[in-house]
Parts: structure tokens; sequence; C-alpha cells
């Protein structure tokens, strides 16, 4: 899943699949996360960097900068430290990477889901953990049914996240399984199984075809984890993850600006520095300054 070669020798990697694709500590204690740590290859690496200033359009091609000061990504407030390995490995079977082609490891997207696991009770979208529960009809007549509402499998996502599992104890049943699951079929826990045997695990957990997995099943669990992966990649740093906008360099977005000249509207950011949310200058809306927050040809001052 990392790297592959085509018969015509053509290096397809990660960053090539994603582009054509469209691209608080534990109450027993302090648990540090090794995947995020600084390694000597990344701060070798990161002292080459000469600017953090680049051209959005050719910021896919962009070596791991450190454009902000790293994230603190060693503090779990959720997760033991057996479970981050965990999901640390899985995610990183997702999005694979190395210090000079970040992954979902190099971005602490681990610390992304912890965070969001201690920090927040439930989804942001729309969430039912009480029957009714909606289900797909697949043959039978759309309707309520002995306590489920059947629907069209087509308009079954539209009816949010449906299970009385909150993501939390979704995430503590499901790493408890997938550790039984590796243990039982492959004689260590997931975390310690090759990499090739890891993919074919996620597999079948994508397949849903791991009966062990019921509660929740594994289809569910490996969404969830995914839907987790891609926000921790792609989301601001502000949130854990995306650690020195390495998910934003991969796919050419320059972060969090105030605003985009008409001529970046046509062509793409110009020689934008890529920035999150923290970093953008204050601006108070109805104050008058003495400055531009943004220049832009043929702004100009009131009554000038």
């Amino acid at each position: 899943m990392d790297e592959h070669t085509t018969n015509d020798g053509l290096r397809l990697t990660r960053r090539r699949l994603l582009l054509a694709a469209g691209g608080a500590a534990a109450a027993a204690g302090l648990a540090s996360l090794p995947g995020c740590g600084e390694s000597d290859d990344t701060a070798e690496l990161q002292s080459e960097i000469a600017s953090a200033d680049t051209d959005a359009p050719q910021l896919r091609d962009a070596p791991h900068a450190p454009a902000q000061a790293p994230l603190n990504c060693q503090i779990l407030g959720f997760f033991t430290f057996a479970e981050a390995l965990a999901v640390e490995a899985f995610t990183a079977r997702l999005i694979p990477g190395s210090p000079d082609d970040p992954g979902a490891r190099e971005a602490c997207v681990t610390h992304f889901i912890d965070r969001k696991l201690s920090e927040f009770d439930s989804f942001a979208t729309t969430t039912y953990f009480q029957p009714p529960f909606a289900a797909p009809a697949e043959g039978r007549p759309e309707g309520f049914d002995d306590g489920t509402i059947y629907v069209s499998k087509a308009d079954l996502p539209r009816y949010g996240f449906q299970s009385d599992l909150t993501p939390q104890r979704a995430y503590r049943l499901g790493l408890a399984e997938l550790d039984r699951y590796s243990r039982a079929k492959h004689g260590a826990p997931f975390v310690d199984l090759a990499e090739e045997t890891q993919d074919a695990i996620l597999t079948l957990l994508e397949a849903d075809a791991l009966e062990s997995f019921a509660k929740p099943g594994g289809g569910d669990f490996f969404a969830m984890l995914q839907q987790d992966t891609n926000e921790g990649m792609f989301a601001d740093p502000l949130y854990g993850g995306n650690r020195d906008f390495v998910g934003w360099k991969l796919i050419g977005y320059p972060g969090a600006q105030r605003a985009y000249t008409p001529e970046e509207l046509k062509k793409g950011p110009n020689r934008r520095r890529v920035q999150g949310l923290l970093d953008m200058p204050p601006m108070h809306a109805g104050r008058p300054e003495d400055h531009v927050i943004l220049p832009i040809a043929g702004t100009r001052r009131v009554g000038s």
C-alpha cells in the first residue's frame, strides 16, 4: 500500500494515488506516543528547509517543512498506551508515509483522534444513540417495523450515525476485538504484525467479513477509523493532527487565508505562506485600521 512499481517502471506512491483520487493526560498517567516524536532524520530534514513561503500549486512536491512550532502529540487523554499504538498502526496503513513523504503517523493523526474522543462526547453530525434505528430495506418494504425504520440503502447516509454505542465505546470495543482477533489468528497484537498482514486484516474489516466484530461491526469500525484518519490528516493543526501542515502540502492547499486576490481566484494562490487558524492576523470587523489586512491590487483607503 505504500509504494508500488508499474510495468513501465513508473513509481506509484501514496501521494500520486491520493492526487489521482481527487484528492490531556489519562487518569492512569501520561503515555508517550513514539511515532510522533522527533527523530534525528526528521530534525536533519527540517534544518534543510530554507523558507515556509511556498508556491501553492507546487505544494504537493514540498518536503516535510515545519511551518509552525511542533505540536505536542505525545500526551494521551483517552487512549491507553496500547490502544494508541494500535490506532497509530491502523491509520498508518490507511495513509502510509515516511519522514520525507509524511503520512498519518507523521501527521500525528492518532493525537487528533485521542483529543476528539477526550474532549467531545458525540459527533458534530446527526447522531442517534437510541432506537428506532434506520436500516437498509434490502427487499423489505420501506417503513417502520419492529423497532426499526427500513429505508432505501442509498438514503441511509441521510439518517446519520445509528447506534447505541458512543464513539468512545465503539473505539474501546473495536480495538479490544482487533487485538483479540490478531492474537488468535496471527499470534501477536495488531501493532506487531507485518504490514502485509495488517493490510489483509483491514481489507476484511472494510468488507465486514470478520464475524467476531459484532458491536461495532467490522465495516462500521473501519469506516469510523477511516473518517477520523482523513479528518486528522487534513483538518487544521489546531485540532491536533496535520502536524507541520503535511496534509495540506500533500494536496496543494495553502491553509487558512483571509482573502484572495482576483488573480489568485482565477489561477490559484501565488507564493502564499501555508498557515493555520492560529497563524492568521487579527481582524476586528467595523474598526478602522491604519493598515491593510491583505495587500490587494487596487485597494485604497476610503476617501483617498
